[in-house]
């Protein structure tokens, strides 16, 4: 199993990250959102999703949004913790 070594400013910049990324993962949750309220039109050729199809992105867009602020709490916490690979090798 590798390891490394994280910094508190190594923690700060991985917070940070996945600030951003929640931040962004939100606003992709409303535009999907208004895709999958939005009425259909036949005459619009849109590669976009609309519908439930949206709606389904949207959902997965609010899990991602959700599980980044999560990361960015714990990296700001600065409490030792410990990853593990699910397809990795488990050493105790």
């Amino acid at each position: 199993m590798k390891s490394k070594f994280i910094t508190e400013h190594d923690l700060a910049t991985l917070a940070n990250i996945c600030r951003v990324a929640a931040e962004r993962f939100k606003e992709h949750e409303a535009e999907f959102r208004t895709l999958a309220a939005a009425p259909p039109s036949l005459e619009t050729k849109s590669l976009l999703p609309t519908g439930d199809s949206a709606l389904r992105l949207a959902d997965q867009f609010a899990l991602q949004a959700r599980e980044a602020h999560a990361f960015a709490s714990l990296f700001d916490r600065s409490e030792p913790f410990t990853i593990r690979h699910s397809g990795a090798d488990a050493e105790d």
